[in-house]
């Protein structure tokens, strides 16, 4: 839990909702309960070879933790965000990227008799 989710939680026990009642003092939960954490501010240089040659990824907090490179990341993408999930054989980092040059397209799409469904 990041220090931001624990400071809203204070903030919105004290406060009292509609009928006046407050929501009491937060219950946090042990580290065992969460299967995932991710940090939001990963980027390109914190993936680094180490002394043996190695791939890592540099986490805050961490530090240097090796990783299997299985597919390079793609020249001009960015890395956005990493998340480190931990399940029954051990523990995975999954990156998120970003390429500035692909566009981003809005589609609108109107609700009607032909696009909706109808029983």
């Amino acid at each position: 839990m990041s220090s931001k989710e624990y400071k809203e939680q204070w903030i919105t026990c004290a406060l009292s909702d509609k009928n006046g009642k407050t929501s009491g003092r937060p219950k946090f939960k042990g580290r065992h309960y969460y299967n995932s954490f991710s940090y939001p501010q990963l980027s390109n240089a914190n993936i680094v070879k180490n002394a043996n040659g190695r791939c890592c990824v540099n986490l805050p907090k961490i530090g240097l933790v090796p990783f299997v490179y299985n597919r390079p990341i793609p020249v001009g993408f960015k890395v956005k965000t990493g998340t480190v999930i931990r399940e029954a054989d051990g523990y995975y980092i999954s990156l998120t990227i970003e390429d500035k040059t692909t566009p981003v397209e809005v589609v609108e799409i109107q609700p009607t008799e032909q696009n909706s469904c109808m029983y």
